[in-house]
């Protein structure tokens, strides 16, 4: 709103002019421009895009999940994704990077024009290069917010995967949550044993040179496996510099105006298949956190290689032990220092020797405004929502694979 005044406060305080005012790319002070050589869209323009992202908004918020779910979800997604992959994911480059060389561009350049028309147009002052420029911010705004929504947002109204599976969720309670973290690190021992007999950390020559190609099909299979559309090759990159993320206490993130999964390619090798495994789940339509986790961890299912399975696992693993050490601390150390399997212990103590190579720039920062975007997604619980997973997956087990 505050935009849209400045425009018409401006608007109106140049009496004299019957026509719209535009900018011109060159030109005497005052003389308006031709409307063919506009620098920014007329108003009329600016009101269509304001009034499609209203609407695009109201059809978010009022849609019932099923029909969000059927028609977009399972409907204009896959075409999206189908046509985006076929088309500019296959450049050889993140297209995270061209994202914000553009947003770099334009930014640029309106200081360029700014400082270029305060030269040539003195007599309108200052008011009316600003109203321009609020204008374009407008204009640019806008656009972001209805190619978020088109491009992937509307996924975060489609129905939740436990209602769609038919099954409920379920938090363990300590006892059995003590007894699923022993018993998972006992499977996790046996998994690396099956890797090497070494207790040493794991490290990068272990691993598969492309992750994405590794991982990418895991999550297909989960995905088809329960009766979910896996369309199109979403692409997972791994970001430089490395840092670029961890130091803003993220380590992967789906960029939806790129259409692309990200990790950062500073991450411990230990962790990225799991991180590749989540963004990915987000690519193929899925906002909510905790649920990205879960199809990471039913990826690891579909795995017949023990050092992906071991890597997908810990990582949910991890979740629990985190549970767990909260709710007893002193149990869960004296057990971790005495009964862990050793290779376990230094694969975790790789993974946190390594996050403090990369320590927060703004912690609070981030999360205030990862949890802001979250709830505006309609995802109430904000940052605490990565925490589902373990309710997921614990009510997945019950339901389905008791024996898990």
């Amino acid at each position: 709103m505050a935009l849209v005044y400045v425009y018409c406060a401006n608007h109106t305080s140049i009496k004299r002019r019957k026509s719209p005012i535009v900018e011109s790319p060159a030109g005497r002070s005052g003389s308006p421009a031709p409307a063919s050589k506009a620098w920014h869209p007329r108003p009329a323009a600016l009101y269509t895009l304001l009034a499609l992202v209203a609407a695009s908004v109201l059809l978010r918020l009022l849609l019932p999940l099923k029909v969000l779910e059927s028609v977009y979800s399972r409907g204009v997604f896959l075409a999206v994704r189908a046509g985006w992959d076929a088309t500019l994911s296959r450049l050889p480059f993140p297209l995270f990077y061209l994202f914000w060389a553009g947003v770099g561009y334009l930014l640029v350049s309106e200081i360029f024009r700014l400082r270029r028309q305060r030269r040539e147009r003195r007599t309108l002052g200052k008011r009316y290069l600003l109203s321009g420029l609020a204008y374009r911010l407008l204009t640019a705004a806008a656009s972001l917010i209805l190619a978020f929504l088109w491009l992937w947002g509307f996924n975060y109204g489609r129905v939740a995967v436990e209602d769609h599976m038919s099954f409920a969720t379920y938090e363990p309670e300590v006892d059995e949550l003590r007894q699923r973290v022993y018993g998972t690190a006992e499977e996790l021992s046996r998994l690396r044993a099956r890797i090497t007999r070494d207790t040493d950390a794991l490290q990068a020559e272990h691993f598969p040179a492309d992750m994405e190609a590794a991982v990418r099909p895991l999550v297909v299979d989960a995905l088809l496996r329960h009766d979910y559309p896996a369309p199109g090759r979403p692409r997972g990159w791994e970001l430089l510099p490395r840092g670029v993320l961890l130091r803003l206490s993220t380590a992967g993130v789906y960029w939806p105006w790129a259409a692309q999964g990200n990790i950062d390619a500073g991450l411990h090798p230990l962790q990225k298949p799991a991180v590749m495994a989540h963004e990915l789940a987000h690519a193929y339509g899925f906002g909510d956190e905790g649920t990205c986790s879960f199809w990471a961890y039913l990826a690891a299912r579909e795995s017949t290689d023990p050092l992906l399975t071991y890597t997908l696992e810990l990582a949910y693993w991890r979740h629990l032990a985190g549970l767990l050490r909260y709710a007893d601390p002193e149990e869960y150390l004296r057990w971790r220092t005495e009964r862990l399997d050793p290779g376990i212990r230094n694969d975790l103590q790789a993974i946190y020797d390594n996050g403090e190579l990369y320590r927060d720039i703004a912690p609070a920062l981030r999360d205030a405004t990862y949890t802001a975007y979250l709830k505006a997604q309609g995802i109430h619980d904000g940052l605490l929502n990565y925490g589902r997973v373990v309710q997921l997956v614990e009510g997945y087990r019950r339901s389905f694979n008791p024996e898990m």
